[in-house]
């Protein structure tokens, strides 16, 4: 029997013996949200798996009516403390049981229908952390780029430097851009296309982005060195890693890399450069609705997070407050 045919079965026989009457485990609810709502419906499937690979262990065989705000809490406190996973920050907690509540109140919801929505259980997450600004200037991701040629195996460029040129030109999200194949780079009108035809669309947008001239060069080296039909090489990355090592080596972080153990976090992400290439736009005097283009987000968004760095138009509306009033006169000390 299938797993997808499992489920069906198991949904079919709680429903017969009412919702009530059935101690239902965690496990067999996430079973059901996962292939019945993640697979076929969400982009992020192997962040949904990383998640419940920690949850499991916490929550795993226990029965839905046992979760309160006490286990909770302990299971923020064991991947805090390194207990469950890597010590990690209450945020990566928050987002690890997001998605248990996700697949709570799907499992309870119209399409599954494995408990009733009067045993939903109720929690409130850890608060969510600050956002994070960091971006990367010119001459850092000069640093980076160096610190990736290092990185290559041979004359080949190596994976970390087309992400990085990819990452910083185009704005794409580091899922995006694992996914990229040569049949979405179009060199013939010089727009490489992040959105893949046929997959499930999100509030995510992936956007169609103009090559630059320097993204161009690279993609066309990359091109002529393919091992396969994605660009990056290999949609199983190692490439978190990749990006920390070559970090340390830019001097990001005085960490010392030890071969085979993964390095902590320097505060450079794949993230970063999304943040890096809107920053820089704006700073530039790209529009916000430029800018909301490539990024794939609306201009008000690109606004709401970036006007803090096109300091030029509002330091040119300024002149405007008394610039024309020729009888001002400064006083002199």
């Amino acid at each position: 029997m299938g797993k997808q045919t499992a489920i069906n079965y198991l949904t079919g026989l709680l429903s017969e013996l009412g919702g009530d009457t059935v101690d239902l485990c965690v496990a067999a609810a996430w079973d059901t949200y996962r292939w019945q709502h993640v697979e076929p419906n969400l982009a992020a499937k192997q962040q949904a798996d990383w998640c419940w690979n920690n949850l499991e262990r916490h929550f795993g065989q226990v029965s839905v009516r046992e979760i309160d705000q006490i286990m909770v809490n302990r299971y923020v406190a064991a991947r805090v403390k390194g207990a469950i996973g890597r010590p990690s920050k209450p945020s990566s907690a928050r987002r690890e049981l997001s998605y248990l509540r996700a697949a709570l109140r799907y499992a309870s919801g119209p399409h599954a229908q494995l408990f009733p929505r009067s045993m939903l259980p109720i929690f409130e997450l850890p608060k969510a952390s600050p956002p994070r600004e960091r971006w990367v200037t010119l001459s850092e991701f000069q640093s980076l780029l160096d610190a990736a040629r290092t990185m290559r195996r041979g004359a080949r460029l190596s994976k970390l430097e087309i992400f990085l040129w990819l990452s910083i030109e185009t704005g794409g999200r580091r899922q995006a851009l694992l996914d990229l194949t040569w049949g979405q780079v179009d060199f013939e009108i010089g727009v490489v296309h992040l959105d893949i035809p046929g997959q499930v669309r999100t509030h995510k947008r992936r956007a169609s982005v103009p090559m630059s001239r320097n993204l161009r060069m690279v993609l066309e080296r990359a091109h002529s060195e393919r091992q396969n039909y994605l660009v990056l090489g290999n949609a199983n990355s190692g490439l978190w890693r990749s990006l920390q090592v070559a970090a340390i080596k830019a001097g990001f972080s005085d960490q010392q890399i030890v071969r085979g153990k993964k390095p902590k976090a320097t505060g450079i992400s794949p993230h970063a450069f999304r943040r890096s290439a809107a920053t820089l736009m704006a700073r530039n005097g790209v529009s916000f609705y430029t800018i909301g283009q490539v990024l794939g987000i609306s201009a008000a968004t690109a606004e709401r997070h970036y006007a803090k760095h096109a300091p030029v138009p509002a330091s040119q509306s300024t002149d405007f407050i008394t610039g024309s009033a020729a009888s001002v006169v400064v006083p002199a000390d």
